[in-house]
């Protein structure tokens, strides 16, 4: 009687462990059943093209490019590995191989990429980029299908300089009573300085772009030139403390009223007018008016004092240069050519 009884319960515990099995396995067909049977989604983007793809059960990418009749080119790419198990909800971009063209250090680079973001362009183009290098679009962008231009890459190179430059002087100019208006001494020449300045030099492509002073430091000081002018406008001559209006220098020759100095006609009228006199008649160019007085110290000792009247004109008499009669051919000679001081007096 124990042993039917214990039979018994080996064969309900056999059974029982059984029929769990089976529920378990009819679970997990349900489920499978289920899995296989709902409904999923997906989004495939293309371009400027968004398609949203539902399907069920199992799928790979490749199956959801096929269904939907999307081809991939040899170089386009796609977000994830065709082979990948498409799940629910998921994402795929699909980036189609186009031309860009990237310029950099003085050449165009056109190659065809599936690649849209400028870092991954340039990468994958092999191009080297340096720290200060600029480019545009920047790096982080990413470029969309209908971007028509160019990234362009701009080398950029820095260094600092320092050079040598001189420090020009100043000029001081102060009045001088003692000396003759229109008269300028320099009392003391003027010397330039000397300056280091250190620069930031900015190149893009080789070419300078910018400059910056990063410091500037005087080693030499500049020496200033001081000059005098005078103001004095007295003269003392036979009539006394005389007013001047100028003082110059002045080249002088000598003529008289024959052919060789005055050419045909009467030499002894002067363009004024005027009969020509010695130690009187000075011929000077038009800036002076007919009747202006000069007093010229060479001549102090002569019977007019050395004062004289602009009367006559000449041709060759022009600017600073002026023509004093004499009443010979032979005393206009030996007078020659001399540089005079003149005092055009008020």
């Amino acid at each position: 009687m124990n042993v039917n009884l214990k039979r018994l319960k080996g064969m309900w515990a056999s059974s029982r462990n059984l029929l769990i099995i089976a529920l378990l396995i009819l679970a997990m067909s349900a489920a499978f059943i289920v899995f296989q049977t709902s409904e999923k989604s997906a989004t495939i983007v293309d371009g400027e093209k968004t398609i949203e793809y539902t399907f069920r059960g199992e799928r790979s990418i490749r199956d959801a490019l096929l269904d939907n009749e999307i081809s991939l080119g040899e170089m386009d790419e796609v977000s994830q590995p065709v082979t990948d198990i498409l799940e629910n909800g998921q994402e795929i971009r699909i980036n189609r191989a186009r031309e860009i063209t990237v310029v950099a250090d003085g050449k165009e680079y056109e190659f065809v990429t599936a690649q849209r973001q400028v870092d991954d362009i340039i990468r994958q183009l092999g191009l080297r980029l340096e720290e200060l290098d600029m480019v545009q679009p920047s790096l982080e962008q990413e470029i969309g299908d209908d971007f028509l231009g160019e990234i362009k890459i701009t080398r950029v190179v820095e260094e600092v300089v320092t050079a040598k430059q001189p420090v020009k002087y100043s000029k001081v100019t102060r009045n001088n009573q003692s000396l003759d208006k229109g008269v300028v001494k320099t009392v003391q020449s003027g010397k330039d300085g000397l300056r280091s300045v250190t620069e930031k030099v900015v190149y893009h492509d080789g070419e300078e772009f910018s400059r910056t002073v990063l410091e500037e430091k005087v080693e030499k000081e500049p020496v200033e030139e001081i000059q005098e002018v005078g103001t004095n406008v007295y003269i003392a001559t036979s009539r006394g403390q005389t007013r001047f209006d100028m003082v110059m220098y002045v080249t002088a020759t000598g003529y008289c009223s024959c052919s060789q100095c005055t050419g045909p006609g009467d030499g002894t009228v002067t363009a004024s007018g005027a009969r020509t006199k010695a130690n009187h008649t000075i011929a000077a160019s038009s800036q002076f008016s007919f009747g202006t007085e000069f007093y010229i110290p060479y001549f102090s000792k002569n019977s007019n004092r050395g004062i004289f009247e602009v009367e006559d004109r000449g041709g060759a008499i022009k600017g600073n240069r002026i023509d004093i009669y004499f009443n010979t051919h032979e005393e206009a000679l030996k007078f020659g050519r001399r540089t005079l001081k003149v005092y055009v007096l008020d």
